[in-house]
């Protein structure tokens, strides 16, 4: 201690190299208040004016290690003070003691106590002193941290004068390094804003703009690069931070947007739209025209689809930004008008689909900028289009400006704009009618979709010419496309005018009273009449008609109960409310379990599939107690099954349905009936039903002792099934697949002990097929169980898990045969597809063999899933790949030949195009023939779409290792 307290300090420091580890108990002293930090510089006299340069820098160094230790909160005013006024001053000394300055000043101004009125001296002294880019690096970037401490006292930058500001743009002109522009550039706006520029707005835009567009590559050996998008996106704001910079950058983006370099088209674009959160809309007035002409001629753009996105995004923004002024100044006017007229003569000169597109497109870009601009597009386009259609340009035009009037409208109505549009908005259903008028399916499926955007428009005088067209489609169309829209069309006219469609549909056209007589295209008309019972108006006249049909077990009952089950698992057109006041009101379970119970032996298979799914679609919808008056009513089917197991299907879908609260007494009766049934049964379709039933009771029941028990039960009964009979195996492994589902989603340990059953079968050559599809089971969705439709007890990252146990069992797994190892590889498939990209991105390591091995085998499936996830890991992750591209290369050759898929040999010729784009041209030209010879049949491919990837991917190839292609990515 001794030694800081006296002058003896400076001659330790000089001599002594290890002193420095003694920091913290100088700190320790200056706490316990037995040194004072200003007696410690006093002290220090002796190595801070050392004659040598060696030593004062050493001396600096020490005294600024103990600031940096020192809490904040610590040094008193008086005390920063001081220490601050010294720093000022060795600002002064040699280019060698700067660095510690810098770094010592940093930690003051952090300080508590810190007076912000020191900062005018200490930059004053800076600027006059240090020329900043003759420092190396990291002093430079010292020094752009202690000017962004400044952003904290908003109200001391104003006070500020020029030379402030001189001295700080000098300090950033001619900054090259990127990691320093970055930061320059992310405190530049939020600085600009708060400091007065006065006289110097040109000098400090000039310094700013000598940057953009950003023309920069990072070093290929940089671990962490910064890249040429960071920095062009934090330059954009600063060019843009102040309404004084509007024209110097209005100017500075129109020359760029001229030019011919992708990037400076793209940065102007960017800059151009970030400029219109600042800049007033009267700042753009004198360059509205030039800019219009520029975006137009990038948003014409045959192939550049960003920056044809990017043109958009600008126009939108600087539209928006006019519409402020609408009501004060002519110049949002004209623009918008300029616009217009351009877009009208493109549209009237369109020969193609596309060009049309490009212009609507255009139009309606800028009518969603602002309600101004909408107002002025809608009002003028809407009869203009109108009178496009008259004048019979192609089919496909025509049919596209039915498309453009609806997508108007919805702007209108995004903007409530509808009232001032009114009158012209009125022309689009009377358009719609003439279109679907013609007999072709084009312009009718079109016309009626355009009516279902439009529904609000449509007048009571118009429904009835719809409703003639939209019949006689019902009735005698076969195109599924047509018949679908035909009934949607039918379905939202009912909502706007249910007493007409009553009158003239239901009770008219369908003639429900006497539905049956009539067989002529009867199944479409049940089809339409379900769709519109769902509307509360028409819900009690058409289901209590439907029902009467099914209760007299008439033989049209089957068409009426498939028409039923079409319509009400569409959940768009029935709400669970809906169908449980359906039940409530109409006993629709009874009707349709007595028509089943009557025709379970007799009537055909489809029908009474319709049934059963109807049946399982209305027990879903109904709340517990409900669903266990329902299950009291029907108990005998259960004795039913023990005699027949056609009553099975009947137990599946009341039992599949449940909700979780439920636990019926029967449950262990029903989990030996279903053992049985899924091991015995021929039936594949009842064996498949008896799994989902005991799913789903596994899965439902409740924690505790009613599921130990009814898992007892289970393992119990299980065991008086094993077996070396072939046929028993292979129905046991598939039912070891559906008790792992339901037990790992509702996160029991249990499920363990059945997968590893499966991964034993896995090892089988006569069983691995089984295996693998017991895994691909429990990783999919399955349509008609253990989905949310059904209430599953579903724990979160479940795939995970089972990942991570699928991992774990087959971490030795030696396959005995070929048959074997394609089974494993497909199990794997079935397991990555499933995997959130965080995993996958995480487990590189593990995975990626996995994945170019199974290249080898011919799988349609797997080879789907597995060049997807190859590609997706040389474009996310290359490094990970590049070790293994001379084992995936040769493979992803074959594939791209793959005669059972397109979409393989897409997905091989994408990795093609990635590894060309993500490795270097070192790495690749061993390669570079081979590839390109490979390739070579792919651009004979009978499937254009795979033609066109073969084109980009060996186009890229023979960009490797031309002239100007960099040697390193």
């Amino acid at each position: 201690m001794s030694a800081w307290l006296e002058c003896s300090i400076s001659e330790e420091i000089i001599k002594n190299k290890e002193i420095f580890s003694d920091t913290p108990s100088i700190i320790s002293d200056i706490m316990a208040g037995h040194l004072d930090i200003t007696n410690l510089v006093e002290n220090m006299a002796g190595v801070l004016t050392n004659e040598e340069v060696e030593n004062r820098e050493q001396g600096m160094k020490f005294f600024t290690k103990i600031l940096k230790e020192l809490p904040p909160d610590y040094l008193n005013e008086t005390q920063v003070k001081f220490i601050s006024r010294f720093y000022i001053d060795r600002l002064k000394d040699n280019h060698r003691i700067i660095p510690s300055v810098l770094e010592g000043y940093l930690a003051i101004i952090d300080m508590k106590h810190y007076s912000t009125a020191l900062n005018g001296e200490f930059f004053t002294v800076l600027f006059r002193e240090v020329p900043c880019q003759s420092q190396v690096r990291q002093d430079r970037y010292n020094i752009y941290r202690i000017l962004n401490l400044l952003n904290k006292n908003p109200e001391y930058l104003k006070t500020l004068g020029p030379d402030f500001l001189y001295g700080f743009i000098s300090a950033m002109d001619g900054e090259r390094d990127p990691r320093n522009l970055l930061f320059l550039f992310s405190f530049l706006p939020t600085f600009l804003k708060h400091i007065t520029l006065g006289h110097l707005v040109e000098e400090t835009f000039e310094v700013i703009s000598c940057y953009f567009p950003i023309d920069f590559h990072p070093s290929p050996d940089d671990p962490a690069p910064v890249t040429r998008q960071d920095l062009a996106n934090a330059l954009c704001p600063c060019l843009c931070a102040v309404a004084e910079f509007g024209e110097q950058c209005l100017v500075l983006l129109i020359e760029k947007l001229d030019s011919s370099l992708r990037i400076a088209k793209l940065d102007s674009l960017a800059l151009l739209k970030e400029s219109c959160k600042t800049f007033s809309a009267q700042t753009y007035g004198p360059f509205l025209k030039t800019l219009w002409s520029s975006m137009n001629r990038e948003i014409s753009h045959k192939t550049d689809e960003e920056l044809k996105m990017l043109a958009h995004e600008s126009l939108s923004a600087l539209v928006s930004k006019l519409a402020t002024t609408a009501n004060t100044d002519q110049a949002f006017e004209n623009f918008v008008k300029g616009v217009l007229i351009s877009m009208q003569t493109a549209i009237a000169e369109s020969t193609t689909v596309a060009k049309f597109t490009q212009a609507a497109k255009v139009l309606l870009t800028t009518a969603n900028a602002s309600k101004e601009s909408c107002v002025i597009i809608t009002k003028s386009m809407i009869p203009a289009i109108v009178a496009y259609y008259e004048f019979k340009p192609s089919t496909k035009l025509q049919i596209a400006s039915i498309d453009f009037l609806g997508d108007l409208y919805d702007m209108a109505k995004h903007w409530g704009a509808l009232d001032e549009i009114q009158s012209q908005a009125i022309e689009i259903p009377k358009l719609c009618l003439i279109a679907v008028s013609n007999p072709s399916k084009e312009y009718q499926i079109a016309g009626f979709k355009n009516i279902i955007r439009t529904k609000d428009l449509l007048q009571s005088d118009l429904v009835l010419p719809f409703i003639e067209v939209l019949i006689h489609n019902v009735q005698h169309s076969q195109d599924e496309n047509l018949l679908s829209i035909s009934v949607t069309t039918v379905h939202t006219i009912a909502r706007k005018y249910p007493e007409m469609v009553m009158d003239i549909v239901v009770k008219g056209k369908c003639d429900l009273d006497n539905l049956i007589d009539d067989k002529t295209a009867l199944q479409k008309r049940l089809n339409l009449l379900t769709n519109l019972a769902s509307i509360d108006e028409f819900t009690k006249v058409i289901i209590s008609e439907m029902l009467k049909i099914i209760r007299t077990h008439d033989e049209d009952a089957p068409k009426v109960i498939e028409a039923l089950n079409s319509s009400m698992s569409d959940i768009s057109l029935y709400t669970e409310n809906k169908l449980s006041e359906i039940e409530s009101d109409h006993g629709l379970i009874d009707s349709i379990l007595g028509w089943i119970l009557k025709e379970l032996h007799t009537g055909s298979e489809e029908s009474l599939s319709h049934g059963y799914k109807l049946i399982a679609t209305t027990m879903s919808s109904l709340p517990a107690e409900k669903q266990e008056r329902i299950l009291s009513k029907y108990a005998d089917v259960l004795e039913k099954c023990q005699k027949d197991e056609a009553y099975f299907n009947i137990l599946e879908c009341l039992y599949r349905s449940l909700r979780q609260s439920i636990y019926n007494p029967n449950f262990e009766r029903i989990m030996h009936l279903s053992i049985d049934v899924a091991l015995k049964s021929d039936d594949k379709a009842i064996r498949t039903k008896a799994c989902v039933v005991i799913a789903h009771l596994i899965n439902k029941v409740g924690h505790g002792q009613k599921f130990e028990l009814l898992y007892e039960t289970l393992t119990n009964c299980l065991l008086n099934y094993e077996s070396e009979e072939e046929t028993l195996l292979q129905r046991l492994i598939l039912l070891y697949g559906w008790l792992t589902k339901a037990l790992i989603m509702r996160g029991s340990d249990k499920f363990l002990c059945w997968l590893q059953k499966i991964i034993a079968a896995l090892s089988s050559p006569v069983y691995c097929k089984l295996a693998a599809e017991a895994i691909r089971l429990i990783m999919f969705v399955h349509p008609d169980a253990l989905n949310r439709t059904f209430y599953p007890i579903e724990t979160l990252l479940y795939k995970q898990r089972m990942y991570e146990n699928f991992t774990s069992l087959t971490q030795n797994f030696v396959p005995a045969s070929e048959d074997v190892k394609e089974a494993f590889y497909v199990s794997w498939a079935f397991v990555l597809e499933n995997l959130s990209k965080n995993i996958v991105s995480r487990e590189a390591l593990k995975i990626l063999p996995i994945v170019i091995e199974s290249l080898d085998y011919d799988n349609k499936e797997m080879l789907l899933v597995m060049t997807d996830l190859l590609c997706y890991y040389i474009e996310y992750q290359p490094l990970v790949v590049a070790g293994s591209l001379q084992s995936a290369i040769p493979r992803l050759a074959k594939l791209t030949r793959y005669p059972k898929s397109m979409y393989v040999r897409v997905n091989s010729l994408q990795c093609f195009s990635e590894i060309a784009k993500s490795y270097s041209t070192v790495l690749l030209l061993p390669y570079k023939q081979d590839v390109l010879a490979e390739l070579a049949p792919s651009l004979d491919d009978s499937k254009r779409f795979v033609r066109c990837y073969a084109v980009a991917a060996r186009t890229r190839w023979f960009l490797v290792g031309a002239p100007g292609e960099p040697k390193e990515n």
